[in-house]
C-alpha cells in the first residue's frame, strides 16, 4: 500500500486505516510488540510462556527506510531498509535482556521467500545479490526463491554461533515447537512437518535424512529436494525441461546432470508422485487430498 492511500481504499477488497503511514510500519509494529511483551514479562518470569508472531513488512515493497537510516549501507534504499529492520530487531532483543527473559526465550528470525525481482537491478547498480550464490528469486522454483535466512536464539539451549547444514523447511516449525513443549500433534496435523528439535541442543547428532521437501514456483513448476539432490519438474509450458542438480557441488543450479543419473530421477520422481497422491510428506499420517491433482502436474497424466 503506497500513497495516495485513497486509491487503495476499496471496501470490497481492503480498508486503509485513516492514520496509516507506510514509513511508520516497522516502528509501530515494534512499539506494539514491546508494549505487549512488557505486559507478559512478569507472567513469563513465573513460568507462563508467551508467543509473539511479528511479521515485518520489510524488505517488501515499498522500500521506505526512515530518514535516520539514509546514507547507511551500500545497497541504496534497500540496504537502508534492511539496516532499519536490524535496528528494530535489536530493540526487541534488548527488551528481553532488560526483562531478564533472554536466557529462556526462543527467538526465530526468518523470511517467507527469496528476493523480489528487483534483485537484478541491485546486482547491476550495487554489485549486491540478495540471494547470494543461488539461482532465481521470489516465485522461482530454484534455490533463490526458497533459500531464506533462518536464525534461532535460545541461550539456555542453543550454543551461540552454532550451525546446522542439513535441510530444514519452515513447515518443520510446527513439529519442532510441539516437541520442545512435549505436546503431541493431533492426528492429521503437520503432514509435512518434521521436528529438528534434536539439533538445537547438539547439531552434531546424527539422524536419518529428512523426508523430501517439495518446492513450487509461480509458473506452476514443482521440484523435490532430498538430501543434496533436487529434481525440477516440467509443467507443460513451452521450452521447459526436467532438471536434476547436486546442490552440494552445484548450489547455483548451473549444471543439469539429469542424463548422468537416471536412477536418481526415477527415485525422486517416485517420491514426489507418492507425496502428491497421498497428500503428505510424512508416511505416518493419514492425509488424503480433497481435490484432483493440479493441471501443472503433467507427469501424472503420462
Amino acid at each position: 500500500i503506497m500513497p495516495p492511500y485513497e486509491k487503495a481504499q476499496r471496501p470490497d477488497l481492503m480498508e486503509v486505516a485513516p492514520d496509516f503511514v507506510d514509513r511508520a510500519c516497522l516502528t509501530r509494529f515494534t512499539d506494539r510488540a514491546i508494549k505487549w511483551i512488557e505486559g507478559k514479562a512478569e507472567d513469563a518470569r513465573n513460568g507462563k510462556p508467551f508467543f509473539l508472531y511479528l511479521p515485518y513488512t520489510s524488505p517488501h515493497k515499498p522500500v521506505i527506510p526512515l530518514e535516520r537510516f539514509r546514507g547507511q549501507g551500500k545497497a541504496g534504499a534497500y540496504g537502508e531498509f534492511m539496516i532499519e529492520t536490524d535496528w528494530h530487531l535489536g530493540r526487541l532483543l534488548d527488551l528481553l535482556d532488560r526483562e531478564n527473559l533472554a536466557e529462556n526465550t526462543l527467538v526465530i528470525f526468518t523470511a517467507d521467500n527469496g528476493p523480489e525481482n528487483t534483485w537484478k537491478q541491485r546486482i547491476e547498480k550495487y554489485d549486491h545479490h540478495s540471494a547470494g550464490p543461488y539461482r532465481g528469486g521470489k516465485r522461482s522454483v530454484y534455490e533463490g526463491g526458497h533459500r531464506v535466512p533462518f536464525f534461532l536464539r535460545w541461550p539456555a539451549r542453543v550454543k551461540a554461533g552454532s550451525t546446522w547444514d542439513l535441510p530444514v523447511c519452515q513447515t518443520d516449525l510446527l513439529a519442532t515447537l510441539a516437541a520442545i513443549l512435549e505436546k503431541p500433534l493431533p492426528d492429521g496435523a503437520g503432514e509435512d512437518s518434521i521436528s529438528f528439535h534434536h539439533a538445537l541442543s547438539d547439531a552434531r547428532i546424527t539422524r536419518p535424512p529428512r523426508p523430501p521437501i517439495i518446492h513450487h514456483g509461480a509458473n506452476g513448476r514443482f521440484a523435490i529436494r532430498y538430501e543434496n539432490w533436487k529434481l525440477v519438474m516440467e509443467s507443460g509450458r513451452k521450452n521447459e525441461k526436467r532438471e536434476l542438480y547436486d546442490l552440494t557441488g552445484d548450489p547455483g543450479e548451473k549444471n543439469n546432470v539429469l542424463r548422468q543419473h537416471p536412477e536418481l530421477e526415477k527415485k525422486l520422481l517416485d517420491q514426489l508422485t507418492r507425496i502428491v497422491l497421498e497428500g503428505a510428506t510424512r508416511s505416518d499420517t493419514d492425509a488424503t487430498n480433497d481435490t484432483p491433482p493440479w493441471s501443472d502436474l503433467v507427469w501424472l497424466k503420462n
